[in-house]
This record gives structure tokens, C-alpha cells and sequence, in this order.
């Protein structure tokens, strides 16, 4: 791969602001692509469009909550008239705002849950679609949790299988088009999944990494471990490079368990 593979496209990152997505700009801005990125907080969003700009391309920054479809239409057409047409569309904006049994569950948050996490990318993808160029490339951020039943975090687990099917759905629609459109399971990632209950203290994914180098939190599998956001964004920036024609509907794994 040369260093700059993705000289010349363009490429849109929903909820790349922190975490994975940001990860994610930030590598497809190394390797030479323009950026379109969006996500709830400007003062995110432009660190990245600083640390994007610094290698030389153009970055467009849009403050959307993508559950909006006004704003996420609004961004969506910034974007296309700035660049002319989008190469790569990765959707990685995703929360997990309710993780009890649905006997105990809050009904606004597991509504909101999946509001964000299938909604979400819907309406992003929607609003892009014409805009995409031949032999484009659209990455679902998903989960293993998508893929089977547990017994808690229904709301997580049903939006992502969601998110899973309509990955499909879409791979079925755009072929004629040339457009890959696949599924990329990070696996457990060292984001802000891992402050939570920290009141108000921000670890740094080289912190979490280091917190939970001998021993995982309870409830992950044994041959599981924690990823650093750039280990995705590499799965990320290699699928966004693969040549016209590769595989579309399928699942990309970090996971190192059974599904």
C-alpha cells in the first residue's frame, strides 16, 4: 500500500469526534483523503479538523446530531457540494445509553439507544447516497453483540443486529452501483466505553490499555483483549482501500471470539 492511498477521494466520518471515528478521520487524512466529519461537539470536531489539516487536506466539519434528519441532510449536502462527490462513508457515531433487562429498562434511553445507532446511520447514508461515487465505499461501525442474544443491553444488541441487516440490504441495492458496503466489529476498544462512573476524570486509550493490561473487565471473554482506536482504524483504512469489485455484505472482525 503506498502512503497515501487514498490521495484524491473523498471521505465522510459520522461521530468523529472522539473514540473510533476520530481514529478513523485522522488515518484516512494521513493517507491523503479529504474529510467531511461530524458529530454532536464543535470544539471535538475541530481538534480533529486541526490534526486532519495538518497533513495537508481539507477537512469540512458539521455539528449534527444524526438522529436530526434537517441537520444530518444539511451536513450531508455541505459535504457534497464541497468536495463533488463522496468516495468513502463510514458510519461510526453509536452510543449505549441503557444496559439493563428490559424489566428494569428506561424507556427513553433504550428508545434513544437505537435511535442513534440504527436511525443514525439510515439517515446519514440516506442523504449521501446520491452523492456516492461509482465504486464507493460505505463501513457500518457494528458489534458482536449485533450478531447473538443476550440477556441484558437489548437495546445496544437489537440496534446493532439492525445495523447488521441493513448492511446487507444495502450491499444488495448498490451492487449495479459498485459500491461495497460492509460491516467492521471493532471488539472491545479502549474509548470512553471506559470512563464511565470516572466523574468527570477522561482516560486516555493508552491509560485504559494500561489499567487492564493483566486482567479484563468482568464480562469479556478470557481470549478477548482491549483494542487501541487505531488498530481499528486500520481494518478501517484497509477496507476503504480495497479495489473495486471486493467483498460487499460481509462482516470484518478485531474479535477474538466466537460470535
Amino acid at each position: 500500500m503506498s502512503k497515501k492511498p487514498l490521495s484524491g477521494k473523498a471521505a465522510a466520518v459520522a461521530g468523529a469526534g472522539r473514540g473510533i471515528g476520530r481514529a478513523i478521520a485522522l488515518a484516512f487524512s494521513r493517507a491523503g483523503a479529504n474529510l467531511a466529519i461530524c458529530s454532536r461537539s464543535i470544539d471535538e470536531l475541530n481538534e480533529v479538523k486541526n490534526s486532519s489539516e495538518a497533513h495537508g487536506v481539507k477537512c469540512l466539519v458539521g455539528v449534527a446530531d444524526i438522529t436530526d434528519p434537517k441537520a444530518t441532510e444539511a451536513f450531508c449536502k455541505a459535504a457534497i457540494d464541497e468536495f463533488g462527490q463522496m468516495d468513502i462513508l463510514v458510519n461510526s457515531a453509536g452510543v449505549e445509553l441503557e444496559s439493563s433487562k428490559v424489566e428494569s429498562s428506561d424507556p427513553e434511553r433504550w428508545w434513544r439507544t437505537v435511535e442513534v445507532n440504527i436511525r443514525g446511520p439510515y439517515l446519514v447514508t440516506r442523504f449521501f447516497l446520491g452523492g456516492l461515487a461509482e465504486g464507493a465505499k460505505i463501513i457500518n461501525i457494528s458489534s458482536g453483540l449485533g450478531l447473538r442474544a443476550a440477556d441484558w443491553n437489548s437495546s445496544y444488541t437489537v440496534s446493532k443486529a439492525g445495523l447488521h441487516i441493513f448492511t446487507e440490504v444495502l450491499a444488495n441495492e448498490l451492487w449495479p452501483r459498485k459500491i461495497d458496503v460492509n460491516n467492521l466489529i471493532p471488539g472491545p476498544v479502549a474509548t470512553d466505553m471506559f470512563n464511565r462512573g470516572a466523574r468527570g476524570v477522561r482516560y486516555t486509550p493508552e491509560e485504559i490499555l494500561e489499567r487492564f493490561a493483566k486482567e479484563l473487565p468482568p464480562g469479556f471473554s478470557p481470549q478477548e483483549r482491549i483494542k487501541h482506536p487505531d488498530e481499528v482504524a486500520e481494518l478501517a483504512l484497509y477496507m476503504a482501500t480495497l479495489p473495486v469489485g471486493g467483498p460487499t455484505g460481509q462482516t470484518f472482525s478485531l474479535g477474538r471470539r466466537p460470535f
